[in-house]
């Protein structure tokens, strides 16, 4: 977050930006925050890479400063994600259907449980398979065995209830916005 300006003139815009380690870097959580919203937060570490702030947790003789990196949702705590995810969207059961036949191959609780590319989670055996599409009006999650395959190539992706965190998109060059992953990219607002 940078409010260099913002903290002595509420009318300067907050910015939304990665944090100091693009490898743990989970500001896309952030994204759908308003202006004012954003105005409001502060994360005194956010600049650091998490070898730095293990460091000084060390330092301080902290107990966690030596703890295994999650691999969930860090303000989850203890609760799983798909309990998460089931108290505050319910269960919908669908169909799991084989990209390529179209058979149906299991059921799954919901396709908000699922994202694309998951791996994990499918309770299907004759894998691995993985997530490689969904239909939303349909409820249907469609899967694959063989994600990483040419006629799958990835050079394109739709996006829904899109926000620009300073109000306004940036001006369109001829490549259009820019946007990815890692530094210097995305630093559009």
């Amino acid at each position: 977050m940078d409010r260099s300006d913002s903290e002595t003139d509420p009318t300067k815009e907050v910015k939304l930006v990665m944090s100091g380690d693009a490898h743990k870097d989970q500001t896309y959580f952030l994204a759908h925050l308003s202006q004012a919203q954003l105005s409001g937060l502060t994360f005194p570490i956010g600049g650091l890479p998490k070898s730095q702030i293990r460091e000084i947790a060390a330092a301080a003789g902290l107990p966690n400063a030596a703890r295994k990196d999650s691999q969930g949702i860090c303000f989850l705590g203890k609760v799983k994600f798909s309990e998460f995810i089931a108290g505050h969207l319910g269960e919908r059961p669908g169909a799991l259907v084989e990209l390529e036949s179209g058979e149906r191959i299991g059921t799954h609780r919901g396709f908000w449980f699922h994202t694309i590319g998951q791996r994990q989670g499918l309770g299907l055996s004759g894998g691995p398979w993985y997530v490689c599409a969904k239909d939303t009006d349909a409820n249907v999650v469609y899967i694959t065995r063989d994600y990483y395959s040419v006629d799958k190539e990835r050079n394109a992706f739709r996006v829904g209830a899109f926000n620009w965190t300073s109000g306004a998109p940036p001006p369109v060059t001829a490549e259009g916005w820019v946007m990815g992953y890692g530094a210097g990219v995305g630093d559009h607002g």
